[in-house]
């Protein structure tokens, strides 16, 4: 496996890892209920990182993986570059907007304090709402760019349609999730859809694990 595959499984392993990490400590010092809240939304993704000791390695781990988001996004607008004919306006949006979503993150994840009344709670959601939204406009373009480019018949067929999937999925989560949040309603399917959003946008990142595979280590 080369460097940048190695970056595509990290993008995945750390966020993906200190949530469910975070996730058990909290639940093990009874801070959170034992439940499955990808089906049952019984919490939202904050509520597993805020307490101490997890609270520690949800903050710095969540940083660390937005991190890697950026280089994942500035690395595959490198990749994408060297691959189409000519400078696309659309793969400098998908990485700004990319790494944008991912400097929101961080801003949300920066100001969690172990005390819930001590949280600056607009900025917190408005910066993780902001990711979720901005990572699926720069996966959908990225998408788009590839199909309008040509350059999905240099993908495996697992790759391209995964991302293609995997970004409708997306859409249609988020638009339930902006419904639901106007509305003031369904509390559970909200949290329930947080989680898989970021499940999503982490496997988006993994499938560059396909595409790099060429590269040089």
């Amino acid at each position: 496996m080369n460097l940048p595959q190695r970056l595509a499984v990290l993008c995945f392993l750390v966020s993906q890892g200190i949530i469910l990490i975070s996730y058990v400590i909290s639940f093990q010092l009874g801070h959170v209920e034992t439940c499955n809240p990808f089906f049952q939304g019984c919490l939202n993704i904050t509520d597993a990182g805020i307490q101490s000791p997890e609270g520690y390695w949800f903050r710095g781990g969540m940083i660390a993986a937005c991190a890697l988001f950026c280089v994942w996004w500035a690395f595959n607008h490198q990749h994408l570059n060297t691959q189409l004919a000519k400078a696309s306006k659309l793969n400098n949006a998908s990485a700004i907007i990319g790494i944008l979503g991912a400097i929101c993150l961080i801003v949300a994840t920066a100001v969690l304090v172990p005390e819930r009344k001590d949280i600056n709670w607009t900025v917190h959601v408005a910066g993780a709402v902001f990711f979720f939204i901005l990572s699926f406009i720069a996966q959908s373009i990225d998408t788009y760019l590839l199909h309008k480019s040509g350059l999905k018949t240099k993908l495996s067929n697992l790759s391209y349609k995964g991302k293609l999937y995997n970004v409708i999925i997306q859409g249609i989560m988020i638009a339930v999730f902006l419904i639901l949040a106007l509305l003031k309603e369904g509390e559970l399917i909200i949290n329930a859809i947080e989680w898989w959003l970021a499940l999503l946008i982490a496997l988006y990142f993994l499938t560059g694990v396909l595409d790099w595979k060429d590269k040089e280590a």
